[in-house]
This record gives C-alpha cells, sequence and structure tokens, in this order.
C-alpha cells in the first residue's frame, strides 16, 4: 500500500480525520462501509474482517497497519505528520488538547453508542426499558458537553485564538443527537465557537460531504 486507506460513513466519527488527513496533505482513499443502512456500506463486509466490531474510524496505514479509536486515530496522524494542528510538545495546551479529546470520547461519543443501539446495553426486551437507557445516554451526553462548555474561556477556539485538532473533534461530535441545539440553548458561547470551526477551509468542504 502507498497511501491511507480509511473505512468511513456520512455523519460518523470518521469524518474529523478526513479532515485532518486533508488538512495534512496525505494521499488517501475512503471505502463506504456505512454499518447502520440497511443493505450497509458496500464495504462494510471488508471493514469487519479488519475491525471485528465494525466500528468507524478505522484506517490501515501505508504499511498495512490497523488503527481504530479516533483519538488515537487522529493523534497517531499528528505524531507521523507534525504540523500546527497540534500544540508544541510538552506545553498545556498539548496536555489539554488531548486531555478534553480523550474526555469527549469517553463521555460523550460513549454515550452515543449506548442511545443509538439500547437494546445492546439491557437484558430488557420491552421498549420502555430501552427509552430509558437511551434518554439515560442522552442526558449523560449533555452531561458532558456542560463540561466541555463549562472550561471554555471565551476565546475564539477552545484553546485561545487558532483552532486545534480537538476544535475538529468536538465540532464533529457536536453535531449528533441534536446537541448543537442543547448547546445553543445553554452554551451560546461555546455553539458560536462550534460554528466557527464549522466555517474553517480545511472543515466546511468535508462538513458539506456528510452533513449536507
Amino acid at each position: 500500500m502507498t497511501k491511507y486507506v480509511l473505512y468511513t460513513a456520512n455523519r460518523s466519527g470518521a469524518a474529523s480525520v478526513e479532515v485532518l488527513m486533508s488538512a495534512l496533505g496525505l494521499e488517501f482513499e475512503t471505502k463506504d462501509a456505512t454499518p447502520w443502512t440497511e443493505p450497509p456500506g458496500p464495504f462494510f463486509e471488508e471493514l469487519k474482517h479488519v475491525n471485528p466490531l465494525g466500528q468507524l474510524p478505522t484506517l490501515i496505514a501505508p504499511g498495512g497497519e490497523i488503527l481504530t479509536e479516533s483519538v488515537a486515530v487522529l493523534w497517531t496522524l499528528l505524531e507521523r505528520h507534525p504540523s500546527d494542528w497540534v500544540p508544541a510538545r510538552s506545553t498545556r495546551d498539548r496536555a489539554a488538547c488531548l486531555r478534553w479529546m480523550q474526555f469527549a470520547a469517553a463521555t460523550v461519543y460513549c454515550a452515543v453508542g449506548v442511545a443509538d443501539y439500547p437494546a445492546r446495553w439491557t437484558t430488557a426486551g420491552d421498549d420502555a426499558s430501552r427509552r430509558a437507557v437511551e434518554d439515560a445516554a442522552v442526558a449523560r451526553m449533555k452531561l458532558g458537553w456542560d463540561v466541555v462548555a463549562s472550561q471554555h474561556a471565551e476565546t475564539p477556539f477552545i484553546l485561545g485564538e487558532r483552532p486545534y485538532v480537538c476544535d475538529i473533534y468536538l465540532a464533529n461530535l457536536s453535531r449528533w443527537w441534536k446537541m448543537r441545539d442543547y448547546l445553543r440553548h445553554r452554551h451560546p458561547g461555546f455553539s458560536d465557537l462550534m460554528t466557527r470551526v464549522d466555517a474553517l477551509p480545511e472543515v466546511a468542504p468535508v462538513w458539506a460531504r456528510h452533513w449536507g
């Protein structure tokens, strides 16, 4: 292999990886492995051979190495292709960038997976029980966004005057489960930040493909 191969789907966590790879000028191929449509994307079965859970994003490096988990994929790309999309090493900003990405992955992203597929998270078979699981997961998402937004110092971007990979990552996650509406209502300053990320020239074309 001479280029990266990204298994992706519209409106998925792979969108932030597409943004970063394009911004870094990397050569990559995308394969539609949408798992939630019927039939699924044409490369979904191929994805399951690479990643048995069939989760996105999954990235194959030019040497054949398999990369999964969105934060790990983004951070690995930045380690291998240095750029100003991540703060300098051994700085507080770099630690904060990784902290908020991992916090969002563990708190928000995980809750999205529960809300999307509540039947996986309860042994009860009735609709009311599954709705209760979904409601609890959505409440967890909102709590996660409350924590992140409360730490925003009203700067143009998460860590100050310029955007980093953490801004891209959070902007993508905030589009799920109508969390943009929640942020506009509860945290308008942070909502404005997300809108600024949407408009970045590196971001807007990818968002247009994913979100229409």
